[in-house]
């Protein structure tokens, strides 16, 4: 860094005279990756810092590369320790004289505080922990604090990816090529999406793709394809690379997810179909007080409706004698129980998801909320059965749901 980027830095930090007197926080992460880079694999290692006042103001952020082939090799340790080296001197060119730097290895800050001490094969970390020790003596204030691993920030992590990204990418010709870590082509860096949900792994877009097209057939949560990687893909960040109508489906899914069943409560309007929960939603307006129980308003669209009979809200009327009206008889929904009845299958008694059954005992489970119910008359099983139809023989069933 030239005497102009110093100063910058220094500006921005405010370090100036009184500095000696101003407590400034490191954070620090180092990690080593195996990384395919062409048609080998090998061991890459990074470090993210962060340098900031006692408000967490003012912060400068790094990504700095970790070569050192002993520190690759050794015990993890290794390389947090060589990360918090780094970020140690690079307070030091600050101009930053009172610190406090963050370890989230218990195991780590026992050995930078003296209360254990590495085992003796550990030489590699023996070595850092001397070098860590000597750069403590040239602040005029320097203390090691333990902070939750979910405390550190992720900005941090990144910048350890980041520095770990750079030293992957290779040239043929005028072409910037990387790895994709999990399925090992080589593609160009601006068609990878970096997973931003904590892992920061870098997927081509083809990979990207393949997920969506497995895990929704599936209805999983949707993964970082990496092997082994448990983080979920940041669903917004795949708008563009995958089919929006496939995208919106999982974000659909994902949402009906967190809410219960008897809650689920879809606006009628073919145009809208927003999902919602119950127990958020306004009642409809200018309604029977009688009605309170069955008349909503859409947050999404604004439709008044009635979440009972699921069409536009019926003015005048209660549900029962909608139903009878030529508006409900020639409306979808009419239509739809009726080619319900006509082909002899029933509805959910909890959720009204429609169910067609295959064969089997009469007494069955919806898959979409899973309650137990008689297929042949309808009625919900509790504790026991509320209807006296005689199942047939058997216990296999085998039953399909759909809306």
């Amino acid at each position: 860094m030239d005497n102009e980027e110093l100063e910058l830095a220094r500006q921005k930090l405010d370090l100036g005279e009184s500095s000696t007197y101003r407590l400034y926080s490191l954070y620090c992460k180092g990690l080593v990756s195996e990384e395919v880079i062409k048609d080998d694999t090998m061991l890459v290692g990074g470090s993210g810092l962060s340098l900031c006042d006692s408000n967490n103001n003012s912060t400068l952020e790094t990504s700095k590369a970790l070569r050192n082939r002993r520190v690759l090799l050794a015990h993890p340790e290794a390389a947090e320790l060589a990360a918090i080296i780094q970020g140690l001197s690079w307070a030091l060119e600050r101009g930053v004289e009172s610190i406090q730097f963050f370890c989230d290895d218990s195991i780590i800050l026992d050995y930078i505080t003296r209360k254990a001490a590495p085992p003796p094969n550990e030489s590699v970390v023996a070595t850092l922990l001397k070098k860590v020790a000597l750069l403590r003596k040239e602040f005029t204030y320097c203390e090691a604090l333990a902070v939750q691993r979910t405390d550190i920030n992720s900005s941090v992590i990144k910048l350890a990816r980041d520095a770990i990204s750079s030293q992957t990418r290779w040239r043929e010709g005028d072409t910037e090529y990387e790895s994709c870590p999990a399925c090992y082509a080589h593609v160009s860096p601006s068609h990878k999406l970096e997973v931003r949900s904590g892992c920061f792994h870098r997927i081509c877009f083809t990979c990207i793709g393949d997920c969506f097209s497995s895990q929704l057939a599936r209805g999983d949560t949707l993964l970082c394809p990496y092997s082994g990687c448990d983080k979920e893909l940041v669903l917004e960040d795949c708008r563009g690379i995958v089919d929006d109508d496939a995208l919106n489906l999982i974000i659909h899914r994902k949402k009906e997810k967190v809410i219960p069943v008897s809650d689920r409560v879809y606006c009628p309007k073919p145009s809208c179909n927003f999902l919602m929960s119950d127990r958020d939603l306004p009642l409809g307006f200018s309604i029977d007080p009688r009605q309170k129980l069955v008349a909503r308003t859409c947050v999404e669209c604004g439709l008044c409706f009635c979440k009972k009979c699921h069409v536009p809200w019926h003015y005048k009327k209660t549900c029962d004698e909608f139903k009878k009206s030529h508006s409900y008889l020639t409306s979808d929904a009419a239509l739809f129980d009726s080619l319900v009845k006509t082909e002899g299958w029933m509805k959910c008694p909890q959720c009204a998801t429609v169910v067609q059954k295959d064969g089997g005992c009469q007494r069955i489970k919806c898959r979409h909320c899973n309650q137990k119910f008689c297929y042949l008359c309808g009625a919900a099983l509790r504790k026991k059965m509320s209807c006296t139809c005689c199942p047939h023989q058997g216990t296999s069933t085998k039953t399909s749901s759909f809306s």
